[in-house]
């Protein structure tokens, strides 16, 4: 009988989903119980795994493991390398979560630029005429730059575009007719377009080409005045120099999901920066995004079981040859 191992909890649509097939034996392993995850991986057929690390020595204690399903879009917490050596394809959720991130980055954008926390407290303190100030920005006329235009930057692009901002678009990777058919701009070198832009968005996947992709000389090279939102990857962004750039006044504010190390440090000086607003790394993790993404792991699982595994949601394609 095969077995499948969700390693975490995952809502329980996508258990149920597991459990209507009476061919399954289905192993709930707790966060963090490495002990119990070596010896049931041995004789699995199939993981789902949330934001914890699979490392190289779990991959290498299975015998029989079909399909990594990955609740989320990124992989950089599982060891590629070894997941497609061992031919074992790592599904992601697809576009699952897209909606409820871009929904967050634009909650980035607005609350940095309608100045939320200070607005917010002033009220609450009774300062109501610090409304004379009328120091909050409008997105409207304003451009926004995205850094990445796959699942979630069109679904930005999008909203912005409903805002009547102009909007440019970098990626390499794509087609750039892509962009001009979403009504946006494209734009060869991201560095380029950054003196021009109001908002910088990041939507690109962790890896060795972007890690501190936007670092203290992309922060330079920024308007005066503008805001980043990140709601990828923390490392994307390089945390210390970010700080530089706001506590100086050149960025008027920043919007954090992720961070360079997760939970971030309590001492870490982007967490008391009036001008940073926070999100503890759930930007994909809406009520509606749950279910999605937990029965696409458990439907991505019984595909591979049945050997009909979708290759768009595969990662490491390669592994499937």
């Amino acid at each position: 009988m095969p077995k499948v191992i969700i390693h975490d909890a995952i809502d329980e649509a996508g258990v149920d989903l597991l459990k209507s097939r009476a061919d399954l034996d289905i192993c709930e392993v707790a966060r963090d119980d490495d002990d119990t995850l070596r010896r049931e991986i041995a004789d699995a057929d199939g993981l789902i795994l949330r934001y914890l690390p699979l490392r190289a020595e779990m991959l290498e204690a299975s015998t029989r493991l079909k399909v990594i399903a990955r609740h989320g879009v990124g992989c950089d917490n599982i060891d590629l390398a070894v997941a497609t050596a061992r031919k074992i394809p790592v599904a992601t959720v697809g576009d699952a979560n897209a909606v409820t991130v871009a929904e967050l980055t634009l909650y980035f954008m607005l609350a940095a630029s309608k100045k939320a926390r200070h607005y917010d407290e002033s009220v609450r303190r009774g300062e109501f005429l610090v409304r004379e100030a009328a120091d909050h920005l409008e997105l409207y006329g304003r451009t926004v730059l995205i850094i990445g235009f796959g699942r979630i930057g069109r679904r930005v692009a999008a909203r912005c575009r409903a805002f009547e901002m102009r909007v440019e678009c970098c990626d390499p990777y794509i087609p750039q007719m892509e962009i001009i058919d979403a009504g946006c701009t494209p734009v060869a070198d991201f560095a380029e377009a950054l003196p021009r832009a109001d908002y910088v968005n990041v939507h690109v996947p962790l890896n060795d080409e972007t890690r501190h992709l936007i670092d203290r000389a992309a922060l330079a090279r920024m308007k005066p005045g503008a805001i980043l939102a990140n709601a990828a990857r923390g490392p994307i962004v390089d945390g210390a120099a970010l700080h530089e750039a706001l506590q100086s006044g050149h960025l008027a504010g920043a919007g954090l999901d992720v961070f360079d190390e997760e939970p971030p440090r309590l001492d870490d000086p982007l967490l008391s920066h009036p001008a940073t607003v926070l999100m503890p790394h759930m930007g994909g993790s809406s009520r509606g995004a749950f279910i999605r993404m937990a029965t696409r792991c458990a439907q991505n699982v019984l595909d591979a079981l049945d050997g009909k595994l979708d290759s768009s949601f595969v990662f490491n394609t390669e592994a499937l040859d």
